[in-house]
């Protein structure tokens, strides 16, 4: 097995496709092909797999005279980044996108939010809860006090849950605690792991609905890949605004 095989973990009864990214001493370091997930495993719990990931679903918005809301997007994953940088130039949503470690997210995000002025703001990655622990205690979560932080922070500069929507988790994140520290919307309601892309559907979704009207929320979950277990969210109102006269 080499670097770039895909991959599944026989214990878990490949139930999740991985990429190798790395192999160091005989541990293969895994990402989850299209779940936020980092794990590493020796050889013999691993089996190639001939499967390939599935293909994306047709995931679209309603084209709109509007000027749809800006996007900033902070991802702990450079790869994930670039798939979801991708998507937002495929919706025509307009997104400045960050790579940087989860750790670095709550000093980083208060000038990057003066800088870009976004209506919306995506903060991603990695986490994970760890097994068998208490789902209560942030201490037990691989990223989540980062991702708490970061908000705080970002609500210290904008506290209007309106006039700045708040994306935030990933996979198993503490759901609980960052809709406390101010998200719109966070992971994962079940501590489930979530799709790459599901963050960059919440933002677009919100991103093209009119500043005039709350968002359809059971919708927007519902276009998310594990809908009401991996994300929820609160009563937010769009950002989008109409174009006045359109041309004909």
């Amino acid at each position: 097995m080499n670097i770039g095989d895909y991959v599944v973990r026989k214990k878990y009864h490949g139930d999740i496709l991985f990429e190798i990214i790395d192999i160091k001493d005989g541990i293969y370091y895994l990402r989850g092909v299209e779940l936020r997930l980092i794990a590493d495993s020796e050889s013999d719990d691993l089996q190639l797999s001939d499967v390939q990931p599935h293909e994306e679903e047709n995931f679209t918005i309603v084209r709109q005279p509007v000027i749809r809301g800006k996007v900033l997007h902070l991802d702990g994953d450079e790869k994930y980044l670039k798939l979801c940088q991708q998507k937002y130039d495929e919706l025509k949503i307009r997104a400045d996108c960050y790579y940087m470690h989860e750790s670095q997210m709550a000093d980083c995000v208060v000038e990057l939010l003066e800088k870009h002025k976004p209506q919306i703001l995506v903060v991603t990655g990695h986490d994970a809860l760890r097994k068998d622990l208490d789902k209560t205690d942030m201490n037990n979560y691989q990223h989540s006090f980062d991702y708490a932080q970061t908000i705080k922070n970002a609500r210290a500069y904008q506290e209007d849950k309106d006039a700045l929507i708040i994306i935030a988790g990933a996979c198993q994140s503490y759901y609980e605690l960052l809709l406390a520290s101010g998200a719109n919307f966070a992971s994962s309601p079940k501590r489930i792991n979530i799709h790459a892309l599901d963050p960059v559907y919440v933002a677009s979704l919100v991103a093209n609905e009119s500043v005039r009207n709350y968002c359809d929320i059971e919708d927007i979950i519902n276009h998310t890949t594990h809908k009401q277990s991996g994300i929820g969210g609160i009563d937010t109102k769009g950002v989008a605004r109409k174009i006045y006269p359109t041309r004909g």
